[in-house]
């Protein structure tokens, strides 16, 4: 608005055109503004332990009770696991959950009867946490025998297959039809969430 007799510009003539007005206040009042949360920083994940055990030597009349003798570890993750080759055994550093896996070319002599039987139990026998095994008619020829067994483990503790058949045992060399390998036993950490 214009005040024609003062010559001046006036907001709103409440103040008679004398002084400025004073400023509006502002519509709202500021508001404080919520801190952002921040997205999560990713925590890197430490790979599983794991180690895997092969063999290749053919073993001959393998006694019941004896250990499969797996040659060396051919590949290796982590600590948490450790392999004697002078036992057979993979011995537990670490308490956690472990899945193992295995798989052993098998032959039944022909002169036994003994259905084919690998055992993974712990190296003084007491436990056991896992059977596999086949017909004595199917291991003639020798067949593949295979078996998984998952279990939460103290530190300390050492588990090994062995030869559970009741009788001697016989694992073919490598290359032997039907596998490529006379045995081999994976032993992973599981991830608990």
């Amino acid at each position: 608005m214009i005040d024609a007799s003062l010559g001046r510009a006036s907001c709103c003539g409440s103040c008679g055109g004398m002084q400025p007005c004073p400023p509006f206040p502002p519509p709202f009042p500021p508001q404080p503004v919520p801190p952002q949360p921040f997205p999560p920083i990713p925590v890197p994940q430490q790979e599983p332990d794991s180690i895997q055990l092969r063999m290749a030597a053919a073993q001959t009349a393998l006694a019941n009770g004896a250990a499969i003798p797996f040659a060396s570890a051919v590949r290796q993750i982590g600590n948490g696991l450790r392999y004697d080759a002078g036992s057979g055994a993979v011995t537990v550093q670490e308490p956690g959950v472990y899945a193992f896996s295995w798989q052993v070319l098998v032959q039944a002599p022909a002169e036994d009867t003994a259905a084919p039987v690998i055992a993974l139990q712990s190296l003084d026998g007491q436990t056991v946490l896992g059977y596999s095994g086949i017909p004595a008619a199917a291991a003639a020829n020798g067949a593949l025998v295979s078996g998984t067994a998952v279990a939460p483990l103290p530190a300390g503790t050492a588990w090994v297959l062995v030869n559970a058949s009741g009788a001697p045992l016989d694992i073919p060399a490598a290359g032997t039809a039907p596998a490529v390998f006379a045995g081999n036993m994976t032993v992973t950490e599981v991830p608990v969430r």
